[in-house]
C-alpha cells in the first residue's frame, strides 16, 4: 500500500493557494496524510486585513473537510528559504504551493519565489496552477528521458493515476539534433540522424518495460521537436491537469538535459505541475509486494513457454524493478534474452543471478 503520510501546505493567502488547499484536500482524504500548513510573511509586510484572519479562514476550510491538521505555522523571514527549511525540519513527503499568479501572453509564469522552492527543495513539490484545469488528478502527463530520476517521477504518476481513477500518456520527446552531433553520439556517418532515433525509441520501449502499470489506464506517445515545447503542446492538447516530471536527467552530447527543460516548461506552465527530485512522493509501507513479483515472474514464464520472449522480458524486468534482487526474474530475463538473440545480455543477468545465490547460499 503506497503511503503519503506528511504534507507540508505553504501558503500566501492568495487565489494560487486556495487551489493548493483543495488539492490537499483531496490528497488528504485518499491518503490519510496529516497536513502541516505554513504561512511566511516579510518582516515589514503591512496587510489590508490581519493576516491572522486568513489563518483562521483556512483553518475552518480544512477541518470542515476533515484533514487531519497537526498545525498551522506562521513565520517572517525569507518565504522560500522558510519554506523549503521547514519540508526538510518535518521531513514532508510532499510540498504543495501555489504556482503564483503572473499571465504572460495567456501563460501563467511561476513566480520568483515559488520558482526558488522547486529549485531547492529536495521533497517532491506540486505546485498548483489557479488558471489552468482544476487538478483532479484525471489526465495526468509525465515526460520521461528514461533517466532514473523520470522513472521516479513516473512512479509518482503511476499512484496518482492508480489512486484517482486518472489516464496516463508517458511522453518521450526525441530532441532535434545536428547531423554532426548525432554522428559523434552514434559513432556511423550515414544515416546518423535515423539511428541516432532509432536508438531513443529503442531506450523508450525498454524504459517502459521496467515498469509496472498494473491498474492504470496509460498509454506512450512519442515525438520529435524542442522537449520544452513538445510537453507544453502535449498538455494542452491532452487537456492535461496534472504535468508530472523529473527535476534532472541525462547529460551528454545530444542528451537532454531535463533541468534545463523544465525550467522552460514552467515558464509557461499549461497546468499543474508534480516537480520530482531523488525523493519520491509515495513511501512504501512494505519494500516488496511478493504478490505482485510474483505474478509477474508467473507470467513472463508462460509467455517464454509461449514462444514470446519479448514479452517475457518485459514482465522479467518489471519484476526487477520491483526487486533488483529477485534471482528467478534474473534466470527468466537471462532465458528471454537468450532466445530473443542477445547472448551478452543474457551472460550478464545469469552472471548477477549466480552471484546473488552464492551469497545467500541458494
Amino acid at each position: 500500500m503506497a503511503l503519503l503520510r506528511s504534507i507540508l501546505l505553504a501558503t500566501d493567502y492568495r487565489q494560487s493557494s486556495q487551489a493548493a488547499a483543495e488539492a490537499v484536500v483531496r490528497l488528504a482524504a485518499a491518503f490519510g496524510s496529516r497536513v502541516t500548513a505554513l504561512h511566511v510573511r516579510e518582516q515589514f509586510l503591512t496587510w489590508p486585513v490581519s493576516p491572522f484572519e486568513y489563518q483562521d479562514r483556512l483553518t475552518q476550510f480544512l477541518t470542515d473537510r476533515k484533514v487531519d491538521l497537526a498545525e498551522f505555522l506562521v513565520h517572517a523571514g525569507a518565504p522560500a528559504e522558510t519554506v523549503v527549511r521547514k519540508a526538510q525540519e518535518l521531513d514532508a513527503d510532499l510540498l504543495v504551493i501555489g504556482a503564483g499568479e503572473k499571465i504572460r501572453d495567456g501563460h501563467l509564469v511561476v513566480g520568483p519565489i515559488g520558482e526558488s522552492i522547486l529549485e531547492r527543495a529536495s521533497s517532491p513539490v506540486l505546485a498548483l496552477n489557479p488558471h489552468g484545469p482544476k487538478l483532479r488528478f484525471g489526465s495526468i502527463l509525465c515526460p520521461v528521458d528514461h533517466s532514473r530520476v523520470s522513472q521516479r517521477a513516473l512512479e509518482d504518476a503511476i499512484q496518482f493515476a492508480r489512486s484517482f481513477g486518472g489516464r496516463l500518456v508517458v511522453l518521450s520527446v526525441v530532441p532535434e539534433v545536428s547531423w554532426l552531433a548525432a554522428a559523434a553520439e552514434t559513432g556511423h556517418v550515414s544515416g546518423a540522424k535515423l539511428e541516432h532515433e532509432a536508438q531513443w525509441v529503442k531506450e523508450f520501449d525498454e524504459f517502459l518495460a521496467g515498469v509496472s502499470f498494473d491498474g492504470v489506464e496509460w498509454e506512450r506517445e512519442l515525438r520529435r521537436g524542442v522537449p520544452h515545447e513538445q510537453i507544453t503542446a502535449a498538455a494542452k492538447e491532452r487537456g492535461a491537469d496534472l504535468l508530472a516530471i523529473g527535476a534532472t536527467g541525462r547529460s551528454g552530447v545530444v542528451r537532454v538535459l531535463l533541468g534545463s527543460v523544465t525550467r522552460r516548461v514552467l515558464r509557461h506552465l499549461p497546468c499543474s505541475v508534480l516537480l520530482v527530485k531523488d525523493q519520491t512522493v509515495f513511501e512504501e509501507q512494505f519494500l516488496l509486494d511478493l504478490d505482485v513479483i510474483d505474478r509477474l515472474v508467473g507470467e513472463g514464464q508462460d509467455r517464454l513457454a509461449a514462444g514470446a520472449p519479448a514479452e517475457a522480458a518485459g514482465k522479467f524486468r518489471q519484476a526487477l524493478a520491483l526487486d533488483p534482487y529477485y534471482v528467478a526474474a534474473l534466470d527468466g530475463l537471462a532465458a528471454a534474452s537468450e532466445k530473443i538473440g542477445q547472448p551478452d545480455a543474457a551472460g550478464r543477468y545469469r552472471q548477477r543471478a549466480d552471484r546473488l545465490r552464492s551469497r545467500t547460499g541458494g
